[in-house]
């Protein structure tokens, strides 16, 4: 079985106009998107579009019309110029725990039949996602490496004009992400740091995860509060959600229980 989870461990660290960081250990999952009925019937304790203890629900990631992320994804690689048949996709992210997930940044490895391809999905915290698309070129030597401007909001302490470097790489012992956010002026502002290691896909794993970290995506989300009232309360400069809004583009919102592209 392909599909696999990441024990994560994450490193935020803002460089400027306060210096402030914190980590946590979390866990990912892997899916392999051709896997998730054979998770469903296999896995006592995970199921598809389903509530479990563990599940993963097609509509937690972003729509372009179609029943299932694997359809989606391969819907907006089109709208990107790609025109090969995929023959793989593979979703790093936060599945539901007992029926609730919160995901900060998922990651679809794709494989077609000539070249393969990265989306990188950010949400935030006011029910929005905007995917990323990552061509070929940007991968070298195994590693990922994509500039993109922002133009999204991410967070009250970073600018949707902002630039954010992405390295990703992973092997068969685990993955590695390195976030960067820079300011306008080409500042290193905020650093993120993902490491994660391979452990199997079993009932007995999704068990001992789901017991090792109770209630984990409840507990991410609280973090981001959390860590955002500290900032407040340290007066690093916050933004509202409307400043900049004809900046936020390529946006897909939370509406009837699925994203749907913002108009």
């Amino acid at each position: 079985m392909n599909s696999e989870f990441y024990i994560s461990f994450v490193r935020h660290i803002r460089y400027f106009p306060r210096r402030y960081e914190f980590d946590y250990n979390f866990f990912w999952a892997k899916f392999d998107l051709n896997e998730l009925d054979e998770l469903h019937t296999r896995t006592t304790f995970f199921s598809r579009n389903r509530f479990n203890l563990l599940s993963f629900y097609d509509n937690d990631h972003f729509n372009l019309g179609f029943s299932t992320t694997r359809e989606n994804v391969e819907a907006f690689l089109r709208e990107n110029g790609v025109t090969a048949d995929v023959t793989n996709v593979e979703l790093v992210t936060n599945p539901r725990v007992l029926g609730y997930t919160f995901n900060p940044v998922s990651f679809f490895f794709i494989e077609t039949t000539t070249a393969p391809y990265l989306v990188i999905e950010i949400g935030n915290t006011f029910k929005e996602c905007k995917p990323y698309f990552v061509a070929t070129e940007c991968l070298s030597a195994g590693t990922w490496i994509f500039t993109t401007p922002k133009n999204f909001y991410v967070s009250p302490y970073t600018s949707v004009e902002n630039t954010m470097t992405f390295r990703v790489r992973r092997d068969n012992r685990g993955l590695v992400i390195s976030i960067d956010d820079f300011d306008k002026k080409g500042n290193l502002e905020v650093r993120a740091v993902f490491s994660g290691k391979s452990r199997a896909w079993s009932t007995e794993n999704v068990l001992k995860l789901f017991f090792s970290y109770p209630l984990i995506t409840l507990r991410i989300i609280w973090a981001i509060h959390y860590h955002a009232l500290k900032l407040f309360m340290m007066k690093v400069p916050h933004r509202k959600k409307t400043q900049d809004s004809e900046l936020q583009t390529g946006v897909f919102v939370w509406s009837k229980r699925t994203f749907r592209r913002k108009s």
